[in-house]
């Protein structure tokens, strides 16, 4: 695995707890705020599904 690779779930693993808690509190954000948390709910959704054809959503293979 490429170390871009383990970095990105390490980061999700020490993520996701802070994201769950400022889902729960999202009643207490500013609007602005709320958006954000929104956007960064769907990007992770994203990340987490990935590609159908490739590893990684973002970076899809170039050779295909």
């Amino acid at each position: 695995m490429t170390s871009t690779r383990v970095s990105e779930q390490i980061y999700r693993r020490w993520s996701n707890p802070i994201l769950l808690e400022l889902k729960e509190r999202e009643h207490q954000l500013d609007p602005s705020a709320r958006q954000a948390l929104q956007n960064v709910l769907v990007e992770r959704r994203l990340v987490n599904i990935g590609n159908p054809s490739g590893a990684d959503r973002r970076k899809p293979d170039p050779a295909q």
